[in-house]
């Protein structure tokens, strides 16, 4: 076993992780990832009036209904224009990257993504927002990614209008940029107006396959022996898949299942970042609350040690103690229940239960230090069939755990009995 976990060890180390690495710190990704994460909370407050508008409890539901309209704007506000907010973000994240004012990159970015997708018409003086929501999240990547490199191409080779010494640095990096601003305006404009090229439609026919692909069992199955192999070598899985590769697929699943919902129709899409924390990592990576509880019995000091110093920060999906402090990562004994039999069967668990119709898929952002059980029923609109697919969950992953728990524990005994002779 040992023998196999280093040939692993290696191949994770050499093979799998090096392109995940580079890929996730590619400088657009690291600006695409850090402008969906500042939009965690708004996500979050967002998702709040959806429990509100889908109360389990019929009475409640009665009594909100008249207000349902006025609660949803708050949603409708926040995932409907998630889209708007994001180009504005990676903009400026990119911008950041440049050295270029944040701001005014985020804004051009904006501009000309509503350019883009929400045209004006002529007839009627307004336009469609229908492209806001999560229908043109991966248009903004593109755009935000074109308005910052014209800009920053037209900073690094001086192209602009330069305004002479003594002008505040404020106002001559403004007139600096009408330049840039004007040619990307005129160039969205012209695409979208005049050749009546629809860049958004464009791209949702080419992604549309990996959209779905996205939300398949193999995807969820590969995101999660990806997260768990990572784990088990002592890197961050998460930052390469849930924070990562995935994370923008995770994103646009939500935001599609809100709008759903906010439709009257039931979340269709399984594979997003609450669905990961409700079966692949409730009390973290390796669903090691089982685990905790097992060796809070255990006749090893230290394993009781350890458990006790665990059981209060797993609670709250935090399980870095119990992880590093067994060690549950680059341990043979407990390899193959930690990549195989808690995470990666906790999301197939999952994802069986959602396409079979046993319970809601998640749909609403919740803090992931949530603690279990409440957060299957936060994420799900208040669906108590996801606590007791949670907790069955626990149960299934406690007897997993079990007999390699005592295996490491039995190893220990004896290595604790041969220090005190």
């Amino acid at each position: 076993m040992n023998n196999f976990l280093d040939k692993m060890t290696n191949f994770i180390d050499s093979k799998l992780t090096p392109p995940l690495i580079k890929f996730g710190n590619n400088k657009y990704m690291v600006a695409i990832r850090n402008a969906l994460i500042r939009l965690i909370p708004l996500l979050i407050v967002g998702s709040f009036p959806m429990i509100l508008t889908n109360l389990p409890i019929t009475s409640l539901a009665k009594v909100m209904a008249p207000y349902n309209d006025a609660i949803n704007t708050l949603s409708n506000m926040t995932f409907g224009f998630i889209s708007l907010f994001l180009a504005f973000g990676i903009g400026s994240e990119l911008a950041d990257t440049y050295g270029l004012d944040k701001t005014t990159v985020g804004i051009v970015s904006s501009v000309c993504f509503l350019l883009t997708v929400a045209p004006l018409d002529l007839k009627t003086n307004s336009i469609s927002v229908g492209g806001f929501g999560a229908s043109g999240m991966f248009t903004t990547f593109v755009i935000g990614i074109i308005v910052a490199e014209v800009m920053h191409f037209c900073d690094k080779h001086n192209l602009g209008i330069k305004m002479p010494a003594g002008v505040p640095a404020g106002i001559a990096s403004s007139f600096s940029s009408i330049l840039p601003m004007t040619v990307l305006f005129v160039f969205f404009w012209f695409l979208r107006i005049i050749i009546g090229f629809d860049l958004n439609g464009f791209l949702k026919s080419i992604l549309s396959p990996i959209l779905i692909l996205s939300d398949t069992w193999y995807a969820v199955l590969l995101v999660g022996l990806i997260l768990m192999l990572c784990w088990s070598v002592g890197i961050h899985g998460g930052s390469m898949t849930v924070q990562g590769v995935m994370y923008a697929f995770l994103v646009a699943n939500i935001a599609l299942n809100v709008e759903q919902v906010a439709a009257g129709m039931k979340p269709t899409h399984v594979l997003t970042e609450p669905f990961v924390f409700c079966f692949g990592m409730p009390t973290g990576n390796g669903i090691t609350l089982p685990l905790v509880l097992i060796y809070l019995f255990s006749k090893s000091k230290r394993l009781k040690s350890i458990s006790r110093m665990s059981l209060i920060p797993s609670i709250f999906n935090i399980n870095e103690p119990v992880v590093f402090g067994l060690p549950v990562v680059m341990n043979p004994t407990f390899f193959l229940p930690y990549v195989f039999g808690t995470t990666v069967f906790g999301m197939m668990y999952g994802y069986v239960l959602i396409r079979l119709g046993l319970m809601t898929a998640p749909y609403i952002s919740v803090p992931w230090t949530t603690p279990p059980l409440l957060y299957p029923y936060l994420a799900t609109g208040g669906d108590w069939r996801a606590v007791v697919a949670q907790l069955v969950l626990f149960i299934i992953v406690g007897f997993v755990w079990y007999p390699f728990a005592k295996t490491y524990e039995r190893q220990l005994l004896k290595e604790e009995q041969l220090e005190n002779d």
